[in-house]
């Protein structure tokens, strides 16, 4: 990364130097849970789909993009719009090749059902934190359905060989550590072509994840239905019907780095073509802070919006303190977030208490610059908001690149 008048960076570090900033504007890269899904379903359904959006694509929806290209999807990438070439589910293509989801856990929970439903073997694997990733739910289940899943070194983690095919069965998902393993059966139903009952344990945590899983695709011709309150639900297969034009809003979960940042330099804060709420995961929460601006301790619910965590934390002990809970599945994320939040704010001289399920700190606090590297383990999230928080008081940020994982423009917004 070349140097500039705010920052320069070698191949592991990037230096941020302090600015001044009066106002920003802050633009939404498109949402990745939004677009992954799509490109699934555009991938096996008939016909050519159209996939606009607004910024740039992230490198987790590049992955699913090049694994999907693996099983003989044709994606045609423009500037402001994808088209892909689908093909019934049932006419994809075994990869030659490892399917490498990077770090996308959304792209492995979604795609590991269809390599594991070829009648050859299929090698998965991704970066480093995917192979830390919690599988055993998502991976059992598919076991009950018929793959067979050899993992290469640890058991239940990438890398592993796969291989189908899926026959209809009953299984059964815990839903209190992710929603992703149910979202990644009912998107399997086109390709496994028979009913199956899943039983569901737990308290579900990423609902909203969830719903718009099955909102998009009773979009595209599912009956499938699901609320948290289910025990257990009846999965029918579908072929999906894709609309020509699809349209990805604005990742949402990102407003959470324009917050800090416009609090760390008390600047005003733009959000150009804001979505909808209803399009946005977390959008309550982060739609209440940008329209009342708060004064007194926080007390936040995260059980559906754990990527919020590390912005929110720095958010409340530079701000209005408070707390973050209900996030405990935040520690199986890229990295242990909760721990690992705790860990980069204490280096920005700034006083967080680990929680079972969250943080919890003062406010008023007034960050430092670091006396060494910023370890950001690899996670994005914790990548954006050491930047932000350097933006304010200089610091040198390990991990660089991490945030073109969602956001590849963020650190052009931050230092322009």
């Amino acid at each position: 990364m070349a140097a500039d008048m705010l920052g320069h960076s070698d191949d592991s570090t990037i230096r941020i130097n302090p600015k001044t900033v009066r106002s920003i504007e802050w633009d939404l890269a498109p949402s990745k849970s939004h677009m992954i899904r799509w490109l699934l379903l555009a991938a096996i359904s008939d016909g050519s789909t159209v996939i606009r959006f607004n910024g740039s694509p992230g490198a987790d929806i590049q992955s699913m993009a090049r694994c999907l290209e693996q099983l003989g999807i044709v994606i045609t990438r423009n500037p402001e719009s994808w088209v892909v070439e689908g093909r019934h589910a049932q006419e994809l293509i075994a990869p030659q090749a490892v399917v490498n989801c990077g770090n996308s856990g959304t792209a492995l929970r979604l795609l590991l059902p269809y390599a594991a439903s070829f009648d050859v073997p299929v090698m998965v694997d991704g970066d480093r934190t995917l192979r830390s990733r919690y599988l055993p739910t998502l991976t059992t289940a598919l076991n009950n359905l018929g793959a067979e899943i050899s993992p290469l070194n640890e058991p239940d983690s990438l890398p592993c060989l796969v291989k189908g095919p899926l026959e209809s069965s009953s299984i059964e998902i815990d839903v209190s550590m992710s929603s992703q393993p149910l979202s990644s059966i009912l998107f399997a139903m086109p390709r496994v072509s028979a009913s199956v009952d899943v039983d569901l344990h737990g308290s579900a945590v990423s609902r909203r994840h969830a719903e718009l899983s099955f909102r998009i695709a009773a979009e595209t011709g599912s009956s499938n239905s699901w609320d948290a309150t289910m025990d257990s639900i009846h999965l029918e297969p579908w072929s999906p019907a894709i609309p020509n034009n699809v349209h990805i809003p604005g990742d949402m979960s990102l407003i959470s780095f324009g917050l800090l940042f416009s609090r760390l330099h008390d600047a005003e804060l733009t959000i150009p073509r804001l979505p909808a709420e209803n399009e946005g995961l977390g959008s309550e929460i982060l739609l209440d802070l940008m329209n009342s601006p708060p004064h007194n301790p926080l007390d936040i619910d995260l059980r559906d919006a754990n990527d919020l965590l590390p912005p929110l934390a720095a958010f409340l002990a530079i701000g209005p303190g408070g707390r973050l809970r209900n996030a405990s599945h935040a520690r199986y994320k890229e990295s242990n977030r909760i721990r690992h939040s705790v860990e980069l704010l204490s280096q920005f001289g700034l006083k967080i208490e680990e929680m079972e399920d969250g943080i919890q700190c003062v406010g008023g606090q007034s960050p430092i610059e670091p006396y060494s590297i910023v370890n950001v383990h690899g996670d994005h999230r914790l990548s954006m908001t050491a930047i932000c928080l350097a933006s304010k008081v200089g610091g040198t940020i390990g991990g660089t690149g991490v945030w073109e994982i969602t956001d590849p423009d963020f650190l052009k917004r931050v230092i322009s």
